[in-house]
């Protein structure tokens, strides 16, 4: 896939939560960590600014997003740090990098950035877990998540900065 009208990408790394039951298609399957924001493994994901309660202390109604994910005074966008993510976590979650374009929010002195479009380029390889699905279920859906994207399955953190920083250099 080539990024159209870029001006450069940036290289991020997230978790995501991965949803192993035969009852999601593998399409619908890969979240956002702690939102229920379903990522595209067709092509990039887009940002988007949800409608949303503004801080008042009454009931208001919900009020529309703001006019460009992500933007500034508001939380929207697609979060990636800049470092690999080191800590271990067991399925469903799973951790790999993306490359991301367009608007970009930069939070350097919290370690993370937003942005307008992002693509999964690879996954570090799960180890254990599975939660209340069978670690069969959960591995074959992760691997089928990763075929449909095309992205690279590795082994840990310095492997997957390595693909990745290759995969920028790419684009």
């Amino acid at each position: 896939m080539r990024i159209p009208g870029r001006t450069g990408v940036i290289a991020g790394y997230r978790v995501w939560r991965l949803i192993p039951g035969k009852w999601v298609a593998p399409s619908e399957s890969l979240y956002a960590q702690t939102s229920h924001r379903s990522w595209s493994l067709a092509g990039p994901t887009v940002a988007y600014c949800p409608p949303r309660a503004p801080a008042a202390p009454t009931p208001p109604p919900l009020v529309g997003g703001c006019d460009s994910a992500p933007s500034f005074g508001c939380a929207c966008g697609l979060y990636a740090r800049y470092e690999p993510i080191r800590e271990g976590y067991l399925l469903p979650y799973v951790v790999g990098s993306v490359l991301v374009w367009g608007r970009v929010v930069h939070h350097e002195e919290r370690s993370f950035f937003r942005a307008e479009k992002a693509l999964p380029v690879a996954f570090v390889r799960p180890r254990g877990g599975g939660a209340m699905y069978t670690r069969e279920e959960s591995e074959d859906k992760f691997f089928r998540v990763a075929e449909l994207l095309g992205a690279e399955v590795v082994g840990g953190p310095e492997e997957l900065r390595e693909y990745t920083e290759e995969e920028a250099s790419r684009w």
